[in-house]
């Protein structure tokens, strides 16, 4: 497709270069042609800006969803921790009303 696109091009050059057209004519057609082309690549630009861009957004997306995730799993551990040792305080203080002097012993200590 390229290809076929220069073999036009250069087909419509010569073909330009052969019409009987004053200086100012040619001129007029040669500075349309470049504001074409200089839209075209200012168009270019700014399309690839806006993707840039959109790309950027994503990937700072994605990390924030990345870091909630382990956030999410770090909190689970602390509060799958924090019932553990709150079972084992229940467990202890069990224990030690079993032994009712040993209570009076620990509070007569501090």
């Amino acid at each position: 497709m390229i290809r076929q696109n220069s073999e036009e091009l250069q087909g419509l050059k010569e073909q330009y270069e052969n019409l009987e057209l004053s200086a100012e004519n040619k001129q007029v057609i040669d500075d349309y042609i470049a504001c074409k082309d200089a839209r075209a690549d200012r168009m270019a630009e700014k399309l690839y800006e806006k993707g840039m861009k959109d790309v950027k957004r994503r990937i700072r997306v994605k990390k924030l969803i990345r870091r909630c995730v382990v956030l999410a799993a770090i909190v689970g551990v602390v509060l799958v921790e924090y019932d553990k040792n709150d079972k084992r305080w229940d467990k202890l203080d069990k224990i030690l009303k079993l032994f009712p002097d040993a209570e009076e012993t620990v509070s007569e200590e501090a």
